[in-house]
């Protein structure tokens, strides 16, 4: 519910704040629950996809959708196990072939 007309312009100032204070409260909950949506779906899709092999790298095992819900205390997504493994196989994965490139570089640096 909004301010009227008449508490805007006639009502007390403070009023003005606490509604303006209040509507940015409400938009920041809807922005959060929104976010919170898209995790799940985020990770619903993601580990429906990494079911089948084309759409994960090789030596990563599927994710799991997660057994519980997403703690509204703490709506940040927490890194499992098998998630915390797959970013460090890709990250390994990234810095090997960057090295290889170094090296390929290295090679033509005095031609």
């Amino acid at each position: 519910m909004g301010m009227t007309y008449d508490q805007y312009w006639y009502g007390d100032p403070l009023r003005v704040r606490a509604f303006y204070k209040a509507e940015k409260i409400k938009q920041k909950r809807i922005n959060e629950e929104a976010w919170l949506y898209g995790a799940y779906v985020y990770r619903a899709l993601r580990s429906a996809l990494s079911v089948s092999e084309f759409f994960r790298p090789k030596n990563q095992r599927p994710d799991e959708y997660p057994q519980k819900p997403i703690e509204l205390s703490n709506a940040k997504e927490v890194e499992t196990e098998i998630e915390r493994e797959n970013r460090e196989n890709r990250e390994a994965l990234w810095a090997q072939a960057y090295m290889e490139s170094m090296v390929q570089a290295g090679k033509n640096w005095h031609k």
